[in-house]
């Protein structure tokens, strides 16, 4: 007489359900340990101890920029610069949160005014025996910054009517790679279109930024990305590349609120 089933489980058949139970279990904590290593910190500042890492070049004396409890709060009634002293280099991800507030400069046209999320990197002064723009002194005005290499992204820029990204020459052109415009601010090299609500500035919302600066590669042939609240909203593949370089925040006629500043080294493939 064959013996009955038996109603438990045998041993290789738990260990084999233990074992898709633990599978699951690694791949909901985001797979094998390679994925959750933390990316290597280059820099960061969480606004707590002054400014001691940023130099500050404006236009106006009566701007102010000041860190305190968590927050770079940046006020400007003419153009600003907030260089970070120290250089990158290598493949390398900015992150930083910006938030734009709205402000009106009594005597002038600008009222609850949003405008100028923008930024340098990888900014150098070309053919100097020290290429450091923050060892040299500029006024504010960004056409003081023309002599410089750098890339530069405007950012819900001329009262948040365009976004736009440069790759400065040296020269007087700053010539413009791609750019998003409405149609009364729009030029020809507006290439990517109109304004969005991602290519936007949002009155009292923070703006999660990350900058990608990168060798290319065969497979990946792109050396830069910007992302917006994790949109891309552009990208580059540079022959002649800026690989290094420093980082500013750049605007004018604002006030912006900036967190959770962060450089992290990226893979180099």
């Amino acid at each position: 007489m064959t013996p009955p089933a038996s109603r438990f489980p045998s041993w290789r058949t738990a260990a084999q359900a233990l074992l898709l139970v633990s599978l699951a279990t690694l791949q909901a904590c985001g797979g094998d340990d390679d994925d959750t290593v933390d990316p290597t910190v280059l820099a960061s500042d969480d606004f707590t101890q002054g400014t001691a890492k940023w130099k500050v070049e404006q236009q106006d004396a009566a701007g102010t920029v000041t860190a305190a409890n968590g927050v770079l709060d940046i006020v400007q009634p003419s153009g600003a610069t907030i260089w970070f002293k120290q250089k990158f280099s290598g493949n390398y991800e900015i992150r930083f949160t910006a938030t734009p507030v709205p402000i009106t400069f009594a005597g002038t046209r600008f009222v609850d005014r949003i405008s100028d999320l923008n930024v340098f990197w990888n900014a150098t002064i070309p053919g100097a025996a020290n290429p450091d723009p923050t060892a040299a002194t500029y006024d504010g005005a960004l056409n003081s910054y023309n002599p410089l290499h750098l890339y530069y992204v405007g950012f819900g820029a001329n009262s948040n009517t365009t976004t736009r990204l440069r790759r400065n020459d040296g020269t007087a052109a700053r010539p413009q790679i791609t750019g998003y415009a409405t149609a009364e601010s729009a030029t020809a090299d507006d290439k990517a279109g109109g304004m969005t609500a991602d290519t936007s500035l949002v009155a009292n919302t923070p703006t999660r930024v990350r900058i990608v600066s990168r060798a290319g590669t065969a497979a990946d042939p792109v050396t830069l990305r910007w992302y917006a609240n994790d949109k891309l909203i552009s990208s580059h593949t540079d022959p002649a590349r800026y690989a290094d370089g420093w980082f500013a925040f750049r605007t004018t006629t604002s006030h912006f609120q900036l967190k959770d500043f962060r450089v992290v080294a990226l893979p180099q493939e």
